[in-house]
């Protein structure tokens, strides 16, 4: 009797302890996309699953390989980042990477550690890495696991102001002249939302353009078509179009401020779609699409991605899928946010939580008393053949 009731409790503290560890500033990326390789990138990790921003001093990354047998690491971490660099593209910056060692590796496991993260991108800002590549090193290696341990949360990185990059990869660019829409982002790949007014939206693209054009080759276009915010709103439509602030034959820079006040406020709840378009000085096709310095919000992504649409009058939508691997690049980033009111959802959501492990506790032992006064009723009666009746002993 005992022993039924002790199985029963323990069963409700291992219930208590999951739900503790759960809240835990840890991170586990799922790494069911990781591939084999002996010279290339096995698994890519997003900022969407885990920003570099999150990362602490006391940090550590576990990455768990298929290769077991090595004395040294097989793998090694690429940290991929915008390198602001006012020297590089008029001032614009560009992609870079920079490579991470393993501290320590052992049965499979290789740690890495918060300061040589941090010694790899020398000046450069947490915000501005969007994505980690799992390298291998001279051995085909499969990534089985992926594992940061002692991170800021999501929550703590929206309470502190902590920012960080996205990328966005679009695998099939129209190209596109005579003002059309070489790209179309929707909200699950990029909410407006999380722009703040440091942000920068950086366009790369491919380009046929006459010498000396007079104007920027590219625009951004922010779109929305049930508005309820926008002075700019016409039947509920938004087309706001923004030109760059800096640009060259290959690259162009957006600033928020002009987003602002091509959109008519700074409340963007509404737009619902993103183009990247051609402004007819020639045939241009966006390759990525770089947002720096955003901001998480309070809500989460929903369980399942919103499709991207264009509107009725685009003839096509650009597919937005994760980019062929490569020591530079990863997966795109898609943004992990959600509308603001949420500082009470979330506090419902611990009380919910705190008022469910209280009741599965209470049922638990309610159901261990009912238990053990039947067993014990029992034990104090024998069952009569003639009768077929439990009489008292």
């Amino acid at each position: 009797m005992r022993k039924a009731i002790s199985i029963l409790f323990g069963t409700a503290a291992a219930l208590t302890l999951c739900c503790m560890t759960a809240a835990a500033d840890d991170v586990t990326v799922d790494t069911s996309s990781a591939v084999e390789t002996a010279d290339g990138v096995s698994l890519s990790v997003s900022s969407k699953d885990l920003a570099a921003s999150q990362f602490k001093e006391d940090t550590k990354i576990t990455v768990s390989c298929t290769e077991t047998d090595s004395d040294a690491s097989p793998v090694k971490l690429v940290l991929n980042y915008w390198h602001a660099d006012p020297d590089v593209n008029s001032g614009m910056g560009e992609p870079a990477s920079a490579e991470v060692e393993a501290a320590e590796f052992q049965d499979g496991k290789a740690v890495f550690d918060a300061a040589s993260i941090f010694e790899a991108l020398g000046d450069n800002e947490l915000s501005m890495v969007y994505s980690i590549d799992v390298c291998a090193v001279d051995k085909a290696v499969t990534c089985t696991g992926f594992e940061a341990s002692d991170v800021y949360s999501r929550a703590e990185m929206s309470e502190n102001d902590i920012l960080y990059a996205k990328w966005v990869h679009p695998r099939k660019p129209k190209e596109t002249d005579n003002w059309g829409q070489s790209i179309s982002v929707g909200v699950d790949q990029f909410d407006t939302s999380a722009m703040t007014e440091k942000t920068w939206v950086i366009a790369i693209y491919e380009a046929e353009l006459p010498e000396n054009i007079p104007s920027a080759p590219v625009e951004f276009i922010l779109q929305s078509t049930d508005d309820t915010v926008s002075p700019k709103a016409k039947n509920g439509t938004v087309w706001g179009k923004v030109s760059p602030v800096l640009f060259n034959d290959h690259m162009a820079l957006f600033d928020y401020a002009d987003m602002v006040d091509a959109y008519g406020t700074d409340d963007m709840s509404c737009v619902s779609t993103v183009y990247v378009g051609d402004t007819g000085n020639g045939k241009i096709k966006c390759t990525d699409l770089y947002v720096l310095r955003c901001k998480v919000l309070d809500r989460e992504l929903p369980a399942e991605p919103v499709v991207s649409e264009a509107p009725a009058e685009e003839s096509s939508v650009v597919e937005l899928l994760t980019p062929p691997s490569s020591a530079v690049h990863s997966e795109a980033a898609a943004a992990v946010e959600n509308d603001s009111s949420s500082k009470a959802e979330k506090g419902s959501v611990k009380s919910n939580l705190v008022l469910i492990i209280i009741g599965a506790v209470a049922g638990i032992a309610v159901a261990g008393v009912i238990l053990y006064i039947i067993l014990g009723r029992k034990s104090r009666e024998t069952y009569d053949v003639n009768s077929h009746k439990f009489v008292k002993k």
